[in-house]
């Protein structure tokens, strides 16, 4: 037997408002529950929850968050003591050779512990490996000649005793034009290269007059070497300039002597050649010349005399 539709769907929904209305007739939806109700609902939601077997780790328990960049914090540089050895010995003149391989750096580091132990002479010596010994970037070579250039004039020269110096020649041709004044100048360059050397080096020069250029206009020539004191012993190559300037002639001078030992001196491995001249010859002179590299080139100019310490 079948049933009309229209008896029913009257019939399923009626059937299910009355099942409604008889379960939610006595229930109050706009009423806000308890605190007691909440928190059995919590517990109860707790209590269903399935608890975890895991254990966490030694790393995961304490690893902090990680911070942005600009909160962390720099990492603090560890001070390595510098270890100046034994000062109270006398030092010589390649004095931290064995220091060299380590680097300019670390050399330059004890130079700067050696002076706040008021060891200046050490110190200036541990400056000095920095241009003749070691591999220096240039602002390391900056930073040395000027530390020698502050400390080398407060100490004594190396050596006081003229008798013990290295004998070289200074030899200057050129024409009649300069002759009156040339031996003035060469006095005082003479001086003013046994100071630089701090005593070690003893030069004397030899004036080579020939006939000046029959127009008085053009400019001078003036030719230099330097070689050792005996007839016959080694000597630089001939550098020349020309001038007709005689207040330039003592600086051109200066700047072509200075050339001529570094020239000299770089076809020598044993040490570094000097560094060149930026601003004025003489300071070259007194501070891009170690101690050690005078000595280097006067033997070279003599190698028949024994270079003393």
């Amino acid at each position: 037997m079948r049933v009309s539709f229209l008896i029913a769907i009257p019939a399923c929904l009626f059937t299910v408002f009355l099942i409604w209305w008889l379960g939610t007739r006595n229930l109050d939806f706009l009423a806000q529950p308890s605190e007691a109700k909440l928190q059995q609902i919590r517990s109860d939601t707790l209590a269903s929850l399935p608890v975890s077997t895991m254990q966490d780790d030694a790393i995961s328990i304490r690893l902090p968050l990680p911070q942005a960049d600009a909160e962390r914090p720099e990492p603090v540089a560890e001070t390595v003591p510098v270890d100046i050895g034994d000062t109270s010995t006398a030092p010589v003149l390649d004095t931290y050779s064995d220091r060299a391989p380590e680097g300019s750096g670390k050399l330059l580091a004890l130079a700067e512990a050696l002076e706040e132990q008021g060891a200046f002479q050490r110190a200036l010596l541990a400056y000095e490996r920095v241009l003749d010994l070691s591999e220096s970037n240039p602002e390391q070579i900056q930073t040395t000649i000027n530390s020698i250039q502050r400390l080398k004039p407060t100490l004594p020269l190396w050596n006081s005793d003229p008798s013990a110096a290295l004998p070289i020649t200074l030899h200057i041709g050129t024409g009649e034009k300069f002759s009156k004044i040339l031996p003035q100048i060469m006095e005082k360059i003479s001086t003013d290269i046994g100071n630089a050397s701090s005593g070690l080096v003893e030069p004397v020069y030899k004036l080579n007059i020939g006939r000046s250029i029959q127009d008085a206009d053009a400019p001078t020539p003036v030719a230099l070497w330097i070689t050792g004191a005996e007839k016959g012993s080694p000597s630089t190559d001939v550098l020349s300039f020309t001038t007709d300037d005689p207040d330039r002639l003592r600086s051109d001078l200066l700047k072509t002597i200075f050339n001529l030992i570094r020239s000299h001196l770089s076809k020598s491995a044993s040490h570094n050649p000097a560094p060149e001249i930026i601003d004025e010859p003489l300071p070259a002179l007194e501070n891009h010349l170690t101690r050690l590299l005078w000595v280097e080139f006067a033997s070279l100019l003599n190698p028949a005399i024994e270079a003393g310490e």
